[in-house]
């Protein structure tokens, strides 16, 4: 499917555009219409179109200044204007800024819909294209890094980096650590390779982002026998393993972004993996080394068990781990949250607190411990149909808050500070927030309606939320748009205007925020199905008929 957008500041057009064709059947999905340019680039901000048909004439923004502007920030858009001018001006400014077509109006159905088969067939072969370099590109690193890992790549170091450069793959960190990550029980649980693919990168995705967030470089790709190998780039190779043979003193990376990847999964996938980790070793060319202690590290979970970080050296028994989290208290403090119960989950989390302490627990599975409880507090803040940016402000980042933390005391303090402020929060702004929100941007806009510049985005700033936000409260409480409402007051403001008498048109749409007299005009009649003066007139025919 194909996402097409519609902006016309006419009415009857855009539904006639709407209608005209049966869109999903030719292989298009209307995402949105449009009065004004404006409006379209907002559309264009949440969903981004394939297709748009644009009118040339349209108030705040017309339709070559969208065009350019749609082209600025969605290079791969296709633009179809759709005008009543037949200018060579207007033709010239197409074409420069990029336009596909160009439709005069009157048009038949037949001439837009071979228009738009035009533009679908040109979007195929680009995606098609496009899809087809990506795969090949992917097939190609992947296969040039598993003979890397394999030894089979022998060549001196920078002539590796200039191979691999080759393939848009840059392995310059100082030093790198390998780690090998299987599903546990794939074969098993998905017969069928595309399941297993698709799990596989779902997993992917949260490695990298845990890996990222942990300051590292990885590169994760697909490796033998159905594993994903991470190469895990480091700034500092300070301490490292030589090029060809261990450390004396073995030195591993940090374990806690993959503690946090296997609790991520659990929680979010509902499957287990485990990982063997390898030592650090400077350059590339130890790559190979700590990808055969990851593989060996890996194995061992035949005698471990699955579901843990196992990192090259170390022999982990199941009683090393010490205690493990409690499944059922995520469950128990989202049923206090609920309850907004204070007293009960401080002493829950001081429970929890004390038996880390009494099990001396390592800093990294504190750690993953203490991203559990705040992903428990989250989502009871979500579920309460609240933004968490709103709770604990726009720069709330708690993996990097918890890291920052100098002892678990403080973690222990921090941590009933999150539960006792998601509490607050929630039963102060219970049922009735979104209510108090809706009102005062209806009393901003019935006191400033006659701002021209008033809009979605300022009135949003008056009431300190995101116009996002805002949209979708206000239209859940009133049942009209922002937009709307604003075009109502006004509208209403000018028909008592009119009625009064004695004032000329163009003073009454300044008054009400239209710089533009004939927009207004025109503006009115959409409304009321009448224009100004028709209105008065109507209102001087029932005055003399009283009289």
């Amino acid at each position: 499917m194909l996402n097409l957008l519609i902006a016309d500041d006419e009415s009857i057009f855009r539904e006639y555009l709407r209608t005209v064709l049966d869109w999903e059947l030719y292989g298009y999905r209307i995402i949105g219409e449009a009065k004004n340019g404006l409006e379209a680039l907002e559309i264009a901000q949440k969903i981004t179109p394939d297709i748009a048909l644009v009118d040339i004439t349209m108030p705040f923004m017309d339709g070559l200044e969208l065009a350019q502007r749609l082209k600025e920030d969605y290079p791969g858009i296709s633009i179809v204007l759709i005008t009543g001018h037949n200018e060579f001006d207007y033709a010239r400014r197409a074409l420069k800024i990029g336009v596909e077509d160009y439709i005069l109006k009157p048009f038949s159905k037949d001439e837009l819909t071979l228009t738009l088969l035009k533009l679908q067939e040109q979007h195929r072969k680009q995606r098609e294209e496009q899809s087809t370099h990506l795969k090949n590109l992917q097939m190609m690193k992947e296969s040039v890094l598993n003979r890397l890992v394999s030894g089979e790549l022998a060549e001196h170091e920078d002539v590796l980096l200039q191979r691999l450069g080759s393939y848009q793959l840059r392995l310059d960190a100082k030093a790198y650590a390998v780690a090998c990550i299987e599903i546990d029980e794939i074969d098993r649980k998905w017969g069928e390779v595309s399941e297993r693919l698709l799990w596989k990168y779902a997993v992917t995705n949260i490695l990298a982002e845990a890996m990222e967030d942990s300051g590292g470089k990885p590169v994760i790709f697909n490796g033998p026998e159905g594993r994903i190998i991470c190469l895990y780039g480091l700034a500092h190779g300070a301490g490292a393993a030589g090029a060809t043979s261990p450390s004396p003193q073995p030195e591993l990376p940090k374990l806690e972004p993959f503690e946090k990847l296997c609790m991520l999964i659990k929680r979010y996938l509902k499957l287990t993996i485990t990982i063997g980790v390898g030592q650090i070793y400077s350059g590339i060319s130890g790559i190979r080394c700590s990808y055969d202690e990851a593989l060996t590290a890996l194995q061992n979970k035949f005698v471990l068990g699955n579901d843990r970080v196992i990192a090259f050296g170390q022999h982990i028994s199941k009683e090393g781990t010490g205690v493990q989290y409690p499944p059922e208290l995520g469950d128990e403090l989202q049923l206090l949250l609920r309850a907004q119960d204070d007293v009960r989950i401080e002493a829950k989390l001081s429970e929890l607190f004390r038996l880390i302490r009494e099990q001396k627990l390592s800093i990294d599975y504190t750690y993953v411990i203490c991203m559990s409880l705040v992903s428990v507090c989250l989502g009871y803040v979500s579920e309460a149909g609240q933004p968490i940016e709103d709770c604990f402000g726009e720069h709330f980042f708690p993996y990097h808050e918890i890291r920052e933390l100098a002892s678990i005391d403080e973690a222990e303090r921090w941590m009933k500070e999150l539960f006792t402020k998601a509490v607050h929060y929630t039963r102060r702004y219970k049922k009735t927030r979104s209510s108090i929100i809706a009102q005062a941007a209806k009393t901003f806009i019935e006191e400033q309606y006659g701002d021209a510049e008033l809009g979605v985005e300022k009135v949003a700033q008056h009431v300190f939320i995101n116009a996002s936000y805002l949209r979708a409260v206000f239209k859940k409480e009133n049942g009209m748009t922002v937009t709307d409402y604003i075009t109502h007051i006004r509208m209403n403001k000018a028909k008592e205007l009119l009625g009064a008498g004695n004032r000329k048109l163009s003073d009454i749409a300044e008054s009400i925020g239209f710089s533009d007299g004939s927009y207004f005009s025109k503006s009115f009649k959409k409304f009321f199905g009448w224009s100004p003066s028709e209105y008065e007139n109507r209102i001087k025919g029932n005055e003399t008929m009283r009289g």
